[in-house]
């Protein structure tokens, strides 16, 4: 993992701490940098690598780093980065349904 995509895995321990029973890919544009939630294990599992059993049924973000880390700090609602269009959420979308945001401050 690049710098950006370590330092956004940091900040979505915090984001992440309760299980959403799916799968998240969390990608940086700009440098292309990527990481993965496995939101089926209790607590999530955030890798750099892909979850084991996940056939194209995930969701992805997509976003700069500094949206993609005030919203996962909580210092941003997800849902106002996604309708500025600062977001880009696409695939499983019932992953978006089963899922709590919070932080660990």
């Amino acid at each position: 993992m690049n710098s950006h995509a370590e330092a956004l895995s940091e900040a979505a321990k915090g984001c992440f701490a309760e299980a959403f029973d799916g799968v998240l890919r969390i990608e940086c544009k700009g440098d292309g940098s990527s990481f993965w939630v496995d939101g089926r294990a209790q607590p999530p599992v955030i890798s750099a690598q892909a979850p084991a059993n996940v056939t194209g049924r995930f969701c992805l973000w997509r976003g700069d780093a500094p949206t993609l880390s005030s919203v996962l700090s909580g210092q941003r609602r997800l849902e106002t980065a996604y309708t500025a269009g600062q977001l880009k959420i696409s695939g499983d979308m019932a992953v978006m349904a089963r899922l709590e945001l919070g932080t660990d401050t």
